[in-house]
């Protein structure tokens, strides 16, 4: 997804959850190699912006692979706890849109 594309999706995004105030910041992460970092985003979405090579994603939304190019389909958008893993010996980098609801 394009960081254009994601605050075009956000507010519509946003009402069909049933909300309507929310703040959104960018988030520019790096993630060491052979590591694995927890989000806890129960109040929040988060999306991937472009798309990272040689990163994992889970959350209670899907699965982001950018590991194997051959999956069938990614998930941009994340809530609930979230588990990104970087199982590569090189630092990986990935940039993210936090949407917090406020309502």
């Amino acid at each position: 997804m394009t960081e254009h594309f994601i605050l075009q999706y956000i507010p519509g995004r946003i009402r069909q959850l049933g909300y309507c105030k929310y703040h959104i910041r960018y988030k520019d992460m790096t993630i060491s190699a052979y590591t694995k970092q927890v989000l806890t985003a129960y109040n929040e979405l988060y999306f991937v912006v472009d798309d990272p090579r040689g990163v994992l994603i889970e959350s209670d939304y899907g699965v982001y692979d950018g590991i194997d190019e051959s999956a069938a389909s990614n998930m941009h958008e994340h809530r609930g706890e979230i588990t990104i893993e970087n199982p590569g010996n090189e630092r990986r980098r990935m940039k993210l849109i936090q949407v917090i609801i406020v309502n």
